[in-house]
């Protein structure tokens, strides 16, 4: 059985976890007690230029009775030692194992190499190490021959190999010089994890990416060429049965990127949530506004961004635009002005309505279901929309231009066959059906059933 003690500089603290000896100068430890109780099978677990729970210089070691077979260890910082885990770090480095062996790296001709397998003479680094004989912790197990030794002689040593952090250096293409700009650099442990989608907010979590003001990541690739895409995390290549990094120290990663900040949307609150005039959404489902609201912004003000339907719809939006908003309104529609550099592809408008209260006291203004103006370079394609128009008698003019898609501009191919258009009535709340040019979609509605200002 496994002796319960630990001593630290000389001092003997009862516990129930290992043992750990300290290079403290003189040992003046209570070896001989150990030895009359059989405990003479040490283990010896050298952190190798890293540190035990902080503490530089500091050996963890194990003793068991010299009876012992099969003996099964336990890394410093198991789990199962409880409250006295030993945790081991070393800065810009990560564990790679605990080995039996180790030897001063060298290349061919014996000059001394570093950690990158560089040498020293060239990077300044101290030398490194290459290791041999990885202990297994679930597979191996010591066994020991009864001869005689004493517990301040090692049966074993376990060297911690130690694979230095790589550089990884960040670079965009600027557009207009087609030269390569450095983004910046971070040191990393073993792999790189390229940015990805968060679900629950739907926008892009970068990690240790960089992030470009006003861009949103694309791409990643290993070559200037961009032949060579970063499809997955990029893993550091170590060579494990010699504890080493076997690679440059050095990988630079070529970027590309979106205009403006995307969103990937999920549901119809993540939508609202990140609603904003430029930004631009690519949906991974259908949105259900049944129990979520529209943004106003979006039917007051002018959308200059994209939304990227994938085939998903956006149902049951219940757009109102009322007179406490503003008074000067002169556009309005599920946008108010889908802007001249706006996109919007491959989506379905389902069971939306737009009701105007309010607008303009001036006598142009522009208004329908889909937006009230769309701009002269703006990009709708495959786009269905079905719904009603809904104005209210309480609008201030009677001579806006109202339109089943839009007040101005043109739909191209969209379906205007499920839209309809309502005059909704003050007093009663009564529903007047308006009609609407088949081929134009511009609605017409009588002056005698509206109030002028």
């Amino acid at each position: 059985m496994k002796k319960l003690l630990k001593i630290l500089c000389s001092t003997a603290i009862v516990t129930a976890a290992v043992t750990l000896f300290t290079a403290c100068g003189n040992w003046d430890t209570p070896y001989d007690t150990l030895d009359k109780d059989g405990y003479t099978v040490s283990v010896r677990f050298d952190a190798n230029g890293g540190m035990f729970a902080g503490t530089n210089d500091v050996y963890v070691v194990d003793v068991f009775h010299a009876d012992d077979q099969n003996i099964r260890l336990l890394e410093p910082n198991d789990a199962k030692r409880g409250k006295d885990a030993f945790e081991i770090a070393r800065s810009q480095y990560q564990l790679a194992g605990w080995y039996r062996t180790r030897e001063a790296r060298t290349n061919e001709v014996g000059e001394p190499l570093d950690d990158y397998g560089n040498l020293c003479s060239e990077s300044g680094l101290p030398q490194g190490y290459v290791y041999s004989g990885k202990w297994d912790f679930e597979k191996d197990r010591l066994n020991t021959d009864n001869s005689k030794t004493t517990s301040s002689e090692d049966t074993l040593v376990l060297y911690a190999a130690w694979i230095p952090y790589v550089n990884y250096e960040f670079y965009s293409l600027n557009e207009q010089t087609q030269q390569y700009e450095k983004l910046g650099d971070t040191y990393l442990a073993i792999d790189l994890s390229l940015p990805t989608w968060n679900e629950k907010t739907g926008k892009l979590n970068y990690g240790n990416f960089p992030t470009v003001s006003g861009m949103t990541f694309d791409k990643a690739y290993l070559d200037a060429e961009r032949t060579q895409e970063i499809t997955a995390d990029l893993v550091a290549n170590v060579d494990e049965e010699r504890g080493i990094l076997d690679q440059d120290k050095t990988v630079k990663i070529y970027t590309e990127w979106l205009d403006g900040e995307w969103f990937h949307i999920y549901d119809a609150k993540q939508f609202y949530d990140n609603a904003r005039l430029d930004g631009n959404y690519v949906l991974h489902a259908d949105l259900d506004f049944s129990k979520a609201i529209w943004k106003s912004n979006f039917t007051e003000k002018e959308f200059t961004g994209s939304i990227i339907g994938n085939g998903h719809k956006i149902s049951n939006v219940n757009a109102v635009q009322t007179a406490s908003v503003q008074d000067r309104q002169e556009y309005g529609g599920l946008f108010g002005v889908i802007g001249a550099n706006a996109v919007i592809r491959d989506v379905t408008f389902e069971n939306v309505s737009y009701t105007l209260k309010a607008g303009t006291r001036a006598p142009e203004a522009y208004f329908g279901l889909l937006a009230g103006n769309i701009k002269e370079g703006a990009v709708l394609e495959n786009i269905a929309l079905s719904g009603t128009l809904k104005l209210s008698d309480e609008r201030y003019n009677t001579s806006y231009n109202f339109g089943l898609v839009y007040g101005m501009g043109t739909y191209g191919d969209i379906d205007v066959s499920g839209i309809t258009c309502v005059e909704i009535r003050s007093a009663d709340g009564t529903e007047v059906p308006l009609a609407a040019d088949p081929v134009t979609g511009v609605v017409t509605v009588p002056t005698s059933q509206s109030q002028a200002s």
